[in-house]
């Protein structure tokens, strides 16, 4: 069976400013979570929701519906964070995702891409 392409969006366009608020909220409600330390080490940082929800910087999402999954963020010093929401995760998403973030961030200037990744955090996705 065929999977749909992915719709991937301007986080920013005001017809999503709900939804994208809703994408944090549910990034920072898995952080408070339990679970054994394998799944922890997969839960998005405080640093990492922050640089999602940071102004300025180039965001795009995938849709599902009308609910948003996965956001990257890209810096202007080319720093991407990205992150998917848990029921979405080790799908493919984050790479199909970043193949749109690296056409469009060429696209208009971006110097080269690098991954933003805290020290003893791995990105969300």
């Amino acid at each position: 069976m065929e999977t749909a392409p992915l719709l991937v969006t301007a986080v920013d366009h005001p017809s999503l400013r709900g939804a994208f608020e809703a994408f944090l909220d549910e990034l920072r409600d898995e952080r408070g979570c339990g679970g054994h330390r394998a799944s922890r080490a997969r839960t998005p940082s405080a640093e990492l929701i922050q640089r999602l929800a940071a102004g300025r910087t180039m965001r795009l999402g995938v849709m599902v519906g009308t609910r948003l999954i996965a956001v990257a963020s890209v810096d202007n010093d080319g720093g991407v964070a990205l992150a998917v929401v848990s029921d979405h995760r080790r799908r493919g998403i984050a790479i199909d995702l970043m193949v749109v973030v690296r056409a469009r961030a060429a696209a208009i200037g971006y110097p080269p891409l690098r991954r933003y990744s805290a020290s003893r955090d791995r990105l969300a996705g």
